[in-house]
């Protein structure tokens, strides 16, 4: 508690402000496929999912954040944010409503995708934004929408530093090693949790719980994360075959690798490289 009391000290003395907002019903494109800003913004998706690239600004910083939060590809829960000066390039996967948002802070928001724990919490409140909006548009609300948009920004901000900070809190060097080792070796088809835990000198089951509970996620779900979002890569920058994929991700089939593909996201992967 003492840790978010600090946060909130330092968001009341850095503040936000908004600049504008977009709250957009289910569409199968965006209007724009990228745009640079001279602010913060903020991208995130309601339902369906988008895939993102924050460049220029943002590619130098890089190596602090790392590569993989720059691109990639979002659902619900996932916030995609861009600093000011950078380039933010977006295109549907799924037909998508989505909330976006340009503002002012003097705070340094994670750069790139974080996924946020309290997904609860992000839909109430974008809930409350589309009932607020729809009363508006009705003449039924003197409240003005955008005060409820600036809060929804100023909410996901504070959420998301206080999850961050409690993950640093939490995180530990077993974690970080496994972390390491399935980045490493994610793409060898005989890696399995024994192993893993083997490597590090533990049993399955003590670091399975440990796992979970710093990233939310047992290891084998984490690893199976890591080989479908280079499977995805792979599909949209690549003219590989599905084998081919399936072997740099770590299955010894296509027909396997589809199989996981479907049933995680929803697309089979030939109908996911075609979109």
């Amino acid at each position: 508690m003492a840790i978010l009391v600090e946060i909130m000290h330092i968001f009341d003395a850095a503040g936000s402000s908004l600049d504008g907002y977009l709250l957009a019903p289910r569409r199968s494109r965006f209007s724009f496929g990228s745009d640079t800003y001279e602010g913060w913004c903020m991208l995130l998706p309601r339902n369906g999912a988008f895939s993102y690239e924050v460049e220029e600004v943002a590619a130098r910083r890089a190596r602090a954040v790392g590569e993989a939060g720059l691109r990639g590809e979002a659902g619900f829960g996932d916030i995609v944010i861009s600093p000011p000066g950078s380039t933010l390039r977006r295109r549907m996967r799924t037909p998508t409503s989505f909330f976006f948002a340009r503002f002012r802070t003097a705070l340094e928001p994670p750069i790139g995708c974080s996924r946020l724990r309290d997904v609860d919490r992000l839909r109430a409140n974008l809930s409350l934004l589309e009932s607020m909006q729809a009363a508006c548009d009705e003449g039924r609300q003197r409240l003005d929408a955008g005060l409820v948009a600036a809060h929804v920004v100023d909410d996901v901000l504070i959420t998301m530093l206080w999850e961050r900070t409690r993950e640093g809190a939490r995180e530990d060097v077993l974690v970080r090693k496994a972390i390491a080792f399935i980045q490493e070796c994610f793409a060898s088809p005989d890696l399995s949790l024994g192993d893993l835990a083997r490597t590090l000198g533990v049993s399955s089951s003590l670091l399975s719980r440990r796992f979970r509970d710093v990233r939310g996620v047992t290891p084998v779900q984490y690893l199976r994360g890591v080989r479908l979002q280079r499977a995805r890569e792979l599909l949209t920058g690549t003219d590989l075959t599905l084998q081919t994929i399936a072997e740099q991700c770590g299955y010894r089939s296509a027909f396997y690798l589809s199989r996981v593909f479907k049933a995680t996201t929803g697309q089979s992967p030939s109908e996911y490289r075609a979109g």
